[in-house]
């Protein structure tokens, strides 16, 4: 076995209206399109969003055409199997995406939702050797109900054609792997019946890498889409008999740099200090993209600031293709830096403060594992649309392990959990 799995390429984008952007993004493609010829991959999977844009100009459309081309030419035995992302959709007016234009050209093999030999949505599948392929199209909120008809499908087809390494790609989020959470989120319980009959799921979407199981596994995007990317892992992978390796290309560098303001009393002193801590910044590969961001209690008004001053200053030390200056004012004790999450996923950022907001209260100190165990379990059950009464079950056998534990060690416990203890333990989860 010898694959690529991609996704996310967003072809088009010319992020902050840069025509270098622009080229970013062909040259990510052209990087992991040439990988796979000199790795003589048997085939290449693009999760969805190729492109940025449902209605691509000529340029944008030239970019995918000539790395398709190149790759039929080099490589003509390796084929592309793409199913269409949201940003790959066609406008209902037009009739065609331009995935279905590729797949007309013979550039790549689009698989597409289809009814056929008794199946209703699975019936355009790839028939390899040893593999089989599924494609599902980005859904949005129609995705988690459709779950348990594609596995069925999935199984039935399966059983009628043999037993083979079954891959499906599909396009949509995983709950808990953003550091906020979004619309359309998919929670793993719900893919269940799908890892009955799946052995690869080939995911999209998202544009950080992350996997689930040995069995779910999503690359990320290859170029950075979004500052609030920076620093997490993303790329493709190069899937072998060994197992999944994520390959990061090199690509547009990317500085996010970050200075506490708290104690800065005047705006001389800010500049002073911003100089300071670029000097303290290793030199970077030519034209990065550098955002300077400065947090913390602001002790002067913002109007006093000159912006321009401190871009000049990024300017002289990085010699940057576009920089840009954020200032996030907050004199919230809750407020987490982005040093302390950058890499870590949405659940562990709830760990992490839920366990700060149990522990400000010393009755609890002692107890912080259980009952943050318990707020993210009644966080998901509410998610989940679980009963009020469920809900209230599950806290009050926290509340009895609680009490019988601290009464075991002498300590008194509050005696009406439904008027104290449980509007805690939710007022905390509010708070978070």
């Amino acid at each position: 076995m010898n694959f690529i799995h991609a996704s996310d390429f967003h072809l088009g984008y010319a992020q902050y209206g840069l025509p270098e952007r622009f080229l970013d993004y062909a040259r990510a493609f052209q990087k992991a399109i040439h990988y796979a010829i000199e790795h003589r991959a048997e085939f290449i999977l693009i999760s969805g969003d190729l492109f940025h844009k449902r209605n691509i100009n000529a340029p944008t459309y030239e970019q995918a055409y000539k790395v398709l081309a190149e790759l039929k030419a080099k490589s003509p035995s390796t084929q592309v199997f793409a199913i269409e992302g949201n940003h790959d959709l066609a406008f209902y007016q037009d009739g065609k995406s331009w995935l279905e234009i590729l797949n007309s050209q013979g550039l790549l093999r689009l698989i597409r939702l289809k009814e056929a030999n008794g199946v209703k949505l699975m019936g355009d599948y790839v028939e390899l050797d040893s593999v089989r392929i599924f494609g599902v199209r980005y859904l949005g909120s129609n995705t988690v109900s459709t779950f348990p008809q594609i596995a069925e499908e999935i199984k039935k087809i399966n059983a009628a054609n043999g037993e083979k390494f079954t891959i499906l790609m599909m396009h949509f989020g995983m709950a808990g792997q953003m550091r906020q959470e979004a619309p359309g989120e998919i929670h793993y319980n719900s893919l269940l019946p799908l890892k009955e009959t799946v052995n690869y799921l080939a995911l999209g979407h998202y544009h950080m890498q992350y996997e689930l199981d040995g069995w779910l596994f999503n690359p990320g995007s290859i170029e950075m889409t979004a500052m609030n990317e920076y620093g997490l892992p993303k790329g493709f992978y190069h899937i072998r008999d060994s197992g999944a390796k994520l390959i990061t290309p090199i690509t547009r560098p990317v500085r996010r740099i970050k200075l506490d303001i708290s104690s800065i009393d005047t705006p001389d002193e800010l500049y002073s200090n911003i100089d300071s801590r670029l000097d303290r910044e290793p030199s970077a590969p030519s034209d990065p993209l550098i955002e300077l961001l400065l947090y913390g209690n602001m002790n002067f008004p913002k109007s006093e600031i000159s912006i321009d001053r401190i871009k000049a200053m990024i300017a002289e030390k990085f010699k940057p293709l576009w920089s840009d200056v954020k200032i996030m004012n907050s004199s919230s004790q809750y407020t987490l830096n982005e040093g302390d999450v950058r890499g870590l996923t949405r659940e562990q950022i709830e760990l992490r403060v839920f366990s700060d907001r149990v522990k400000l209260d010393g009755r609890y100190r002692d107890s912080v594992d259980e009952i943050v165990k318990t707020m993210i379990e009644v966080k998901r059950m509410a998610a989940a649309g679980i009963d009020e009464n469920s809900i209230r079950k599950e806290l009050r056998w926290c509340f009895e392990k609680l009490r019988t534990s601290q009464a075991g060690e002498g300590k008194t416990f509050v005696k009406n959990p439904e008027q104290k203890t449980l509007t805690t333990l939710l007022s905390r989860m509010e708070d978070a």
